[in-house]
């Protein structure tokens, strides 16, 4: 069916990408704080792949896109820094995390108060676009 109200449309794209770049800061998270429970709970070779490097290159890979896109399209209709500061500095101790010389314990704990640090970004971001109650774009 199409869509007769292009505003409207667009509306729904950029709920899409929030949404999306929500679900992967919390994905981070749940990653984090369940690790432990899922090493237990999966078999060998994928609890081995999620605990490997390449798994968290690629989260960062999913996230740093989306969470840039997201914090971009809200800036633009709302116009506030804060929860692009929040995101960023989520982004930034998810990616710091990822360096070898980061501990086993630095890396959780910077990880997880990345995601954090995201998920509130999101939300912020979130409620205020919806709150501007303009059309996208303006």
């Amino acid at each position: 069916m199409c869509e007769t109200n292009p505003g409207r449309s667009a509306g729904r794209q950029v709920n899409a990408i929030e949404g999306a770049a929500i679900s992967a800061s919390l994905l981070c998270l749940v990653h984090c704080l369940a690790l432990p429970l899922l090493l237990l709970l999966m078999p060998g070779a994928l609890g081995l792949w999620v605990r490997s490097p390449a798994f968290h290159y690629a989260a960062l890979l999913l996230l740093v896109p989306l969470a840039l896109a997201s914090f971009w399209i809200g800036y633009r209709r709302h116009r506030r820094l804060c929860p692009i500061l929040l995101g960023t500095t989520g982004v930034a101790g998810v990616g710091l995390a990822l360096l070898p010389v980061i501990g086993e314990q630095a890396e959780t704990s910077l990880t997880v108060a990345g995601s954090l640090l995201l998920v509130v970004g999101h939300t912020q971001n979130w409620r205020l676009r919806m709150a501007t109650g303009r059309p996208h774009g303006s």
